[in-house]
């Protein structure tokens, strides 16, 4: 599994994007991003940058961009992000974020929903990214699926999904560990979601939280 793999599957939603902006949520019916809009404006004010990767259609950013300085979104479909909100202080840039790179630095890089598209290679390389795009003091926000005890991998058909589907859990102390070995500091797990957003015995949403 690699992100090629994401990025066809995300590639055939795209046809629905354009009347569907929750199309890019894997758990129909439910929307959680009030609690990730929350938890990011908790370590955010007026005079924050931040980077967002993986930006979808905006259902967090278009929730705290007008609470913060800036964001400069990374999001690889036009048909995403042509729902969010054009603002002065938003810049999207259509381009994997495999590819992306900038001299620019930030207050916060925020990364939700998106880093089990990835394998563990390629994630290595996201985060040491990630960790040259953060100011002094910065902070790196991920809030995703990981698995509680191990790996846990999809790949292949999701009834759910009605269609090919790739993500790759990865077990959340690994993780940790990886920002570690990184350079990250002070890195903080928090149970940011209702037990009911949990739907699986062996994989768990956590927010992680990190200093560069």
């Amino acid at each position: 599994m690699n992100n090629k793999n994401a990025l066809e599957f995300f590639s055939k939603m795209t046809a629905i994007a354009k009347d569907n902006p929750n199309c890019v949520k894997m758990a129909k019916n439910t929307d959680y991003t009030p609690i990730d809009a929350e938890f990011i404006l908790n370590y955010s004010d007026k005079n924050t940058e931040i980077l967002d990767l993986g930006s979808g259609t905006g259902l967090i950013i278009n929730k705290i961009f007008d609470k913060v300085k800036s964001i400069d979104c990374i999001e690889p479909f036009k048909e995403f992000s042509a729902h969010i909100i054009n603002s002065d202080n938003i810049s999207v840039n259509n381009i994997n974020i495999i590819d992306f790179d900038t001299e620019k630095t930030y207050d916060i890089v925020s990364i939700f929903g998106l880093i089990q598209y990835f394998n563990q290679d390629e994630t290595r390389e996201i985060y040491k990214k990630c960790l040259k795009w953060l100011k002094p003091k910065g902070k790196i926000i991920i809030k995703n699926q990981f698995g509680i005890n191990d790996d846990v991998l999809v790949e292949g058909y999701s009834e759910e999904q009605k269609t090919d589907y790739f993500s790759q859990y990865r077990y959340i102390e690994k993780e940790i560990n990886m920002l570690k070995d990184i350079g990250f500091k002070d890195i903080e797990t928090f149970d940011i979601y209702p037990p009911e957003a949990n739907r699986w015995e062996n994989t768990h949403f956590y927010a992680i939280v990190g200093n560069k």
